[in-house]
């Protein structure tokens, strides 16, 4: 019998097991047994679709986009018979009366979608446990080693347990704290103010121990940011109503919300919100002929990866789709002939701080560019040349991410990669409208202070902390980190993770990104030892793959691969 260990059963994890299942049952006598570890108490969901979390934490995919979340086939495997399980939408659909609409997008509660998950693990999980096909472990993996031929996992019994196989689908991991935030948890141990360095670890703290009597500050500006804010208000009794004959709201705050939130980012730049609905949306998204067209110049292009010196070929390719789709839509100065648009476009990709009238001037102040991008958003107004390109760059990524993992570009080429799709997530991964006609209400009642929004300098005291903008000072008491950390191999701080990088079973594609991987998901090692079979999907194979916190890159074809491997090679 092969023994296979899963470490790990977030989203990805689940969807391996399904995969794994899958490919076994095309091949004919196998004879094997799953493992999974994972100490959360509802496997499938993850910790960013927990089910115990605020339902004011929305999803940042929206339900139409959400058709894609494929449901599962029945399979037989041997004597079992794995159910089939629907798609989101239909799931949705069935279980929360749900319904779509051209008109405006909706984006439902990110425990929605755990609880999609939870019960989709589950309905594979029953019957392979019940066949004793599937072991589920519900505690940590301390150690793992290699000893040929097994992976030897040690558990927190101190238990050691050897498999054949093993892959490691972990998801977000701990990292070394920066300076910034070392300094204010020496700082709070002195008794200073009150620090939540991980806002989702902690949700129900901050809810219970945040009073309406605090000032609070958020370090960052992004989803996350946006999801406290509505923790403070919303999750505290307040509401936001429409305003009549109006596009925007108003706030209506309760006896128990918070009443001064400040937050401050190193750049001050709000996220900008996806198109309204369907209706707005098809200005900025590509026909099949304009994505075939670049997939297949990217395509071309990675045929001479090798003499590939920058990310011009990109570029080109992706301009050549979205300036006709900006010139078709927007009201373009009759003096700005389309190759200067080009040459506008590709300098402002370059460096997003390049400044043109057919760009977003960012320097008009955070109300008025949240307010400037909300109705380009819903398609009140002409739309800006950044806002186009960050949204057909939304409608090409799952392109990119499919072309540009495991491409063999040159690593230093292949971080520039990575940094142009992050720079593009304040577009392509921007929030819903609402969100930002929220952030709108909130300043517009005096609740959220922008006067700090960009890189204020800091200083810690016994009270607490104190925010200078060269020309006001803000003094705050509760302090609430919002910055994610980026999956960066060399500042994880998960032993699990550090005891495989001491014992050369992980190395990272560079020093600023994640774990060096094959298609198959198999790590790179440089060892000579081709019986090193260690996977890895993920968040944590950043650099090698692209797309790692996507949804729907939890269900792709890289699962698939993995599976398909692992079973050639027990088979």
């Amino acid at each position: 019998m092969k023994r296979i260990a899963i470490i790990g059963c977030g989203p990805r994890g689940l969807h391996s097991l399904e995969c794994l299942i899958n490919s076994l049952s095309r091949k004919r006598d196998n004879n094997i047994h799953i493992t999974i570890y994972d100490d959360q108490p509802e496997l499938g969901s993850g910790q960013v679709w927990k089910t115990d979390q605020a339902k004011s934490n929305w999803l940042n995919i929206s339900d139409r986009a959400l058709i894609n979340l494929k449901g599962r086939s029945e399979t037989y495997y041997k004597s079992c018979k794995i159910p089939r399980f629907p798609s989101f939408i239909d799931w949705i659909e069935k279980y929360h009366n749900h319904a779509l609409s051209d008109q405006i997008d909706q984006f439902p509660p990110r425990k929605i979608m755990g609880s999609y998950l939870h019960q989709r693990f589950t309905s594979i999980a029953t019957t392979l446990i019940n066949h004793e096909i599937l072991e589920v472990k519900t505690e940590k993996v301390n150690e793992l080693t290699y000893k040929n031929p097994y992976f030897i996992m040690t558990d927190a019994h101190n238990i050691s347990h050897q498999y054949d196989e093993c892959l490691l689908t972990i998801g977000h991991q701990p990292t070394k704290d920066d300076d910034q935030i070392k300094s204010w948890k020496e700082q709070c141990k002195k008794g200073a103010g009150k620090l939540f360095d991980n806002p989702y670890e902690y949700e129900k703290e901050v809810l219970d121990k945040v009073t309406e009597n605090d000032k609070v500050a958020l370090r960052g500006f992004g989803l996350a940011m946006i999801d406290l804010t509505r923790i403070l208000t919303v999750e505290k009794g307040a509401e936001f109503k429409k305003i009549k004959d109006s596009d925007f709201l108003k706030y209506i705050p309760s006896d128990t919300s918070i009443k001064k939130i400040v937050p401050f980012s190193l750049n001050g730049l709000p996220a900008v919100p996806k198109p309204l609905g369907k209706e707005v949306d098809q200005l900025f998204t590509p026909d099949t002929a304009q994505i075939c067209s670049f997939k297949s110049k990217i395509v071309h292009s990675l045929q001479s990866v090798g003499t590939l010196k920058d990310l011009n070929f990109l570029y080109d390719a992706f301009l050549d789709v979205a300036i006709p789709l900006h010139n078709k839509n927007a009201s373009v100065n009759n003096s700005v002939e389309d190759k200067s648009v080009f040459s506008i476009a590709k300098k402002w990709m370059r460096d997003m701080s390049y400044k043109h009238e057919l760009i977003l001037d960012t320097s008009i102040g955070c109300k008025q560019y949240m307010k400037a991008t909300a109705q380009m958003a819903m398609g009140k107004t002409t739309v800006s040349l950044d806002y186009t390109l960050g949204q057909v760059w939304r409608h090409l990524q799952p392109s990119m991410y499919e072309l540009f993992s495991h491409c063999d570009l040159n690593d230093l080429i292949m971080g520039d990669l990575i940094k142009l799709d992050e720079s593009t997530k304040r577009y392509s991964y921007g929030p819903p409208v609402e969100s930002i006609l929220q952030l709108i209400a909130l300043e517009e009642a005096g609740v959220l202070d922008l006067n700090y929004i960009k890189n204020p300098s800091i200083n810690s005291n016994v009270k607490g902390w104190k925010l200078n903008n060269n020309q006001q000072t803000q003094h705050i008491n509760v302090m609430i980190n919002t910055v994610l950390d980026t999956p960066r191999l060399v500042d994880i701080e998960s032993g699990l993770i550090t005891d495989l990088m001491k014992n050369d079973l992980l190395k990272p594609v560079t020093s600023d990104l994640g774990v060096f991987t094959n298609k198959d998901g198999t790590v790179q090692l440089d060892t000579q030892d081709n019986r090193i079979h260690l996977t890895m999907l993920g968040r944590n194979c950043k650099g090698s793959v692209m797309g790692v916190d996507a949804i729907l890159e939890c269900f792709g074809k890289r699962i698939e691969d993995w599976a398909d491997a692992i079973v050639n090679r027990i088979a």
